[in-house]
């Protein structure tokens, strides 16, 4: 999922630079440690008893306060942001909805789907829904809102982000790519509550990636309506319905959104917020201020400065702290378009500059800089906490990168592969002759220092010189890096299931977003990833993984810079908050107000 902040994405926290990813990346929590005060719950128990056991009592007010991102979309095929998850994770609801437990590890509930089967060939899934289900209109939720979602992902009209997520259904690719028919996709209606589709190759991941947002039900019928009438669906709220815990009841853009309690959601009884206001706050300084004076109840933090400040509030049993490694990785971008020639310096199309770039980066000093040595450095796309199986990766698999952390300070081994680089490039010049371009929009002090870094880290080591642009806004941006006036630029991704194909197919040829990853294209891993895929085998599946990531990396085709570590705080009133590590970057549904 973009990160879009989740805190810093959750999660491509947009597709944007690491300033709007700060504000966006929602990223999925694991191994969550909580802070002293925090109750036994380490900031994720369901808590649904309390007030009940004579010593928990609720407020009379069920309100929760948050800072909002505000949306660019509210569609949720069209979903891509971290921020986007959280709200309609809240206001909508899938197959699945995932909670975490009092150790914080994610748990998965049937929500939408009553229970589902599995052929013995791995390849045909069918899905019984729970009946109780409605809309907020008071229609029931059938199983042909799941096939018409399902289709209008892979629509090629639509060209949404996620809908490589599906093509592995029978017929979906060939659809998509205008190859084939709708008529074709093995997506079958099989009465009004059970759907199946079937599968071209099995695909030991493709449960997990069915509960995202991207597969919501969704109301054809209004979205027609809107279409017809020239509404806009994309983000007018008062044009859809809702099935999940809550509604959008009000909205304000660029400045707030309100949600409440959706009274017809079959869960409702569950439930105990009635509202939540969500509300857009850009200083970080204005953030704490509200944390501080109760006027937010939950913050993630994008300044880590204030991990030392809050730790007497965490003693003392006012905010509880919890710390959580993230399925996310941040990382530079490389323009290795074809047609973007190579970036502005001509040079991106070479596999050893761009690894010299990539081996010059010292990202032991980078965190403890801009992250306080809170977040991990990374020598690998792969974070850790993801699993194959019942394997870890991260713990099994060596960071390929890693085995060269001893050339980051050895810049006539970096200048000298840079410079072979150039010439097998055709470059004629010297280092010196070299300027490579990274660009920003409206940075904040964050993200213009670090750019600074970039910048003093490729000419020092390198030996050539960094251009910084600054566009004035996110529309230019995205102008110039469509047009590849680019040569690197930061960027993030939060995984959006728990397996390594969620950051691995990122960088396959034409996925939905390998535009935005750099445009990185290679025939052995693409094959990789597709064995990998198909395999149900954990440990050739492993192995395949491993091979995939270490060709990336040592090709260059991205530069990792860090995994984020999140420090989430919260109200000692909030209990029942779920933190889960994949999907939504908060579980609400669940949350209670105590009196304080």
């Amino acid at each position: 999922m973009n990160k879009t902040n989740r805190s810093l994405a959750r999660k491509l926290l947009s597709m944007l630079l690491l300033a709007t990813l700060l504000l966006s990346l929602a990223s999925c929590n694991s191994g969550t440690t909580a802070g002293t005060s925090s109750s036994g719950d380490s900031g994720a128990s369901a808590a649904s008893d309390a007030g009940n056991d004579g010593e928990l009592k609720l407020a009379d007010e069920q309100v929760l306060n948050l800072r909002l991102i505000d949306l660019s979309l509210i569609d949720v095929n069209d979903v891509r942001n971290a921020n986007e998850f959280l709200v309609l994770t809240a206001v909508q609801e899938g197959l699945f909805r995932t909670f975490t437990d009092e150790n914080g590890t994610d748990v998965v509930e049937n929500a939408g789907c009553e229970k589902y089967e599995i052929s013995d060939d791995g390849l045909t899934y069918t899905f019984y829904l729970r009946k109780e289900c409605k809309w907020s209109d008071g229609e029931p939720v059938t199983a042909q809102n799941y096939v018409d979602s399902w289709m209008r992902l892979i629509d090629p009209e639509s060209a949404f982000s996620y809908a490589f997520l599906a093509t592995g259904i029978e017929g979906a690719e060939a659809y998509y790519n205008g190859e084939g028919s709708a008529e074709d996709v093995a997506i079958e209606l099989i009465d009004d509550y059970t759907f199946s589709c079937k599968l071209s190759v099995p695909d030991a991941a493709f449960i997990k990636k069915v509960g995202m947002v991207c597969f919501y039900p969704i109301r054809k019928d209004l979205i027609d309506a809107a279409e017809a009438s020239g509404g806009n669906w994309t983000n007018d709220y008062t044009l859809h319905v809702y099935n999940g815990p809550f509604y959008i009841a009000d909205r304000v853009l660029e400045n707030s959104m309100t949600l409440k309690k959706n009274e017809t959601y079959w869960n409702a009884d569950n439930v105990t917020l009635t509202q939540i206001n969500m509300q857009v706050i850009d200083e970080t300084s204005t953030q704490a201020q509200l944390m501080e004076s109760q006027q937010l109840d939950v913050l993630t933090l994008t300044d880590l400065e204030y991990v030392d400040q809050w730790q007497s509030l965490v003693d003392n049993g006012t905010f509880v702290h919890v710390s959580t490694t993230a399925p996310s990785v941040t990382y530079l971008v490389v323009d290795q378009h074809v047609a973007g020639e190579g970036g502005p310096s001509g040079l991106m199309l070479s596999e050893k500059c761009r690894l010299a770039m990539s081996l010059a980066v010292d990202r032991e000093e980078y965190n403890e800089l801009f992250y306080n040595g809170l977040n991990t450095p990374a020598y690998s796309l792969i974070p850790y906490g993801i699993t194959v199986g019942n394997i870890d990766f991260r713990a099994t698999v060596e960071e390929p990168l890693a085995a060269y952390a001893d050339k980051c300070s050895d810049t006539e081994y970096l200048q000298s592969l840079f410079k072979e680089g150039m010439e097998e490039a055709g470059f004629t010049g010297d280092l010196s002759d070299v300027t490579l371009t990274v660009f920003t929009y409206s940075p904040d002090v964050l993200t213009n220092n670090i750019l600074e870094w970039y910048k003093q880290t490729f000419e020092s080591k390198l030996g050539v010189n960094v251009n910084v642009e600054i566009y004035p806004d996110v529309s230019t941006w995205k102008e110039a890096r469509d047009q590849y006036e680019y040569d690197f630029y930061t960027m993030g991704w939060n995984g959006d299931f728990n397996d390594p194909m969620t950051f691995m197919e990122l960088f396959v040829t034409d996925n939905g977003y390998a535009k935005f990853m750099g445009g990185f294209s290679n025939a052995d891993y693409d094959t990789m990833c597709e064995d990998a895929s198909a395999s149900q085998d954990d440990e050739e599946r492993l192995q395949l993984f491993s091979d995939a990531e270490k060709l990336l990396l040592e090709k260059g085709g991205v530069i990792p810079l860090y995994f984020t570590s999140e420090q989430t705080y919260y109200q000692s009133y909030v209990t029942g908050l779920s933190l889960p590590m994949f999907g939504a970057e908060m579980e609400l549904s669940r949350v209670q107000i105590l009196e304080h």
